[in-house]
């Protein structure tokens, strides 16, 4: 639906805010608590909800008090705690979808992928469209290269949540990698019109539109980006596509710039050899080549495609 929509050039329905539903019976002895929530006031919650208090909680109401309690411990840097809070809460309640999506959450935070997707994939069989286990699970496929996957979960938050610039980017690296570049250019249009302050959209839209051909428009999008603030790894990619073309002067300029950021930033210094190397100048191009195999992790394809030219070189 979302690649259909960018495809067309609308604009998807802006979505209301997520809110915990207060459709069940419950006397509202939560409602203080979540007050305290909604204020960032974490240290009260969690000493509001002590056992004592939470052994009166009843149906809604008990299971809002393990979301809040668990949310608010991993506030204030207790994951380990919010985890136990959790997996007892799942117990209580095991179909909830805000408790599953949260455990599932701070799991995969910590790496345990493989534990955190059943909870997402139980999740989405009672709420299929629920923004969490999606943005999840789409970020776990991301991480596994499991690109058509990703996307689609992609898909379905950023048709709940059209306003996410972030997501947008996001999606957008998955299309990159799965080398769908016209519909990463319009998702990535998407993000910068959404955030135009933000320089790394307009990063990933320069390597879409190189991709596809744009040289000029790829190099005017970085500009943008590092007029913006972005840093030295947009410099780095300028000069390495200007070498590519030929443009040797305003690559040496750019390269030199990177090295000023970062030196013996291998990229730069390949800029530098492939420069002195197309102006006749052998002994230059060895130098920044020996530098490059010097400062470059040993064994590193740097090192060794640097280490090859100088061989052939000499």
């Amino acid at each position: 639906m979302v690649k259909a929509l960018l495809l067309l050039g609308l604009a998807l329905p802006a979505s209301a805010a997520w809110r915990l539903p207060w459709h069940e019976a419950a006397d509202g002895r939560i409602r203080p608590v979540q007050a305290l929530h909604d204020q960032n006031r974490s240290k009260e919650v969690v000493a509001a909800l002590q056992p004592d208090f939470m052994q009166r909680l009843r149906g809604k109401d008990l299971r809002q008090a393990y979301v809040l309690l668990g949310e608010n411990l991993d506030r204030l840097g207790r994951a380990d705690d919010a985890v136990g809070v959790y997996q007892l809460g799942v117990k209580l309640f095991p179909d909830n979808v805000d408790l599953l999506t949260r455990q599932a959450g701070l799991l995969q935070r910590s790496g345990l992928h493989a534990q955190a997707k059943p909870l997402y994939l139980k999740a989405l069989v009672k709420e299929p469209r629920h923004v969490g286990g999606n943005l999840g699970l789409a970020e776990i496929y991301r991480s596994q290269s499991f690109l058509e996957q990703s996307a689609s979960h992609y898909e379905v938050v950023l048709e709940e949540q059209p306003e996410r610039a972030d997501i947008w980017g996001e999606y957008a690296e998955v299309l990159l990698a799965a080398r769908d570049h016209k519909t990463a250019d319009l998702a990535l249009r998407r993000a910068v019109e959404l955030a135009p302050a933000d320089p790394q959209p307009r990063v990933l839209l320069a390597f879409a539109l190189r991709e596809q051909g744009d040289l000029p428009g790829a190099l005017a999008r970085l500009d943008e980006a590092l007029a913006l603030g972005a840093d030295f790894p947009a410099r780095r990619a300028k000069a390495l596509w200007l070498i590519a073309a030929g443009r040797r002067a305003e690559a040496l300029k750019e390269a030199d710039l990177v090295l000023k950021t970062s030196p013996g930033d291998a990229a730069a210094l390949w800029v530098r050899a492939r420069a002195r190397l197309g102006e006749g100048r052998k002994a230059d191009a060895l130098r920044e080549l020996d530098a490059l195999v010097a400062a470059a992790p040993k064994d590193s394809f740097p090192a060794r495609a640097a280490a090859a030219l100088a061989k052939a070189l000499r």
